[in-house]
C-alpha cells in the first residue's frame, strides 16, 4: 500500500542467535518514556519481547517526529534476522491525517462558495508543505535511532 506518511523499513542480518539479541535489546531499554536524572542511562524506550518488539529512542524531551520500531525477531540456523519497520506514532499518523483532511475540506468548500481557485491550489501548497516537514524530520531523527540500534546489535 502506498502511503504518503514516511517510514523506512530494514533487515539485519545478524550473526548472534536470537537469544543473544534479545538479551542486548532488552538490556538496553527502559519502560519510561523519558530520561530520568536519578537513572542509568538506557537508550529505548519501549518493550522487547523474544519475538517482538516496540522502540523509540529516549529523549529528555518529547519528540514529535520521532520514529517507533516495530520489529520481529526470527532464528536462522547460523545467527538471526531481525526485521525492522520504522514509522511515526500512531498519535502523529492520527494527526497529520486529521489536518490533512481538514485542510483538504476547508480548501473544498471555500473554493465552492467562492469559486476562486486559490483557495484550492493554497489548500495544496499548505498540505504539501505539512508534509514536507513531516518527511524531512522523520528523516532528520531515523539517523540516529539507527545508527543505536546498529551498535547494540552489532
Amino acid at each position: 500500500m502506498i502511503s504518503l506518511l514516511p517510514s523506512f523499513r530494514e533487515t539485519l542480518v545478524l550473526r548472534w542467535n536470537a537469544r543473544d539479541t534479545y538479551e542486548r535489546l532488552a538490556a538496553s531499554t527502559s519502560n519510561k518514556p523519558f530520561l530520568q536524572g536519578d537513572e542509568q542511562e538506557l537508550l529505548f524506550s519501549g518493550w522487547v519481547l523474544p519475538e517482538r518488539m516496540r522502540l523509540s529512542l529516549r529523549s529528555r524531551r518529547p519528540t514529535h517526529y520521532a520514529p517507533l520500531v516495530i520489529g520481529r525477531l526470527e532464528a536462522t540456523s547460523s545467527g538471526c534476522l531481525l526485521l525492522l519497520n520504522y514509522t511515526l506514532f500512531p498519535t502523529t499518523r492520527v494527526l497529520v491525517q486529521l489536518w490533512s483532511v481538514f485542510i483538504a475540506l476547508s480548501a473544498a468548500i471555500a473554493y465552492y462558495q467562492l469559486k476562486n481557485p486559490y483557495y484550492l491550489s493554497g489548500g495544496a501548497l499548505l498540505l504539501a508543505a505539512i508534509y514536507f516537514i513531516v518527511w524531512s524530520n522523520f528523516q532528520l531523527q531515523l539517523r540516529p535511532l539507527r545508527e543505536a540500534i546498529h551498535r547494540v546489535v552489532a
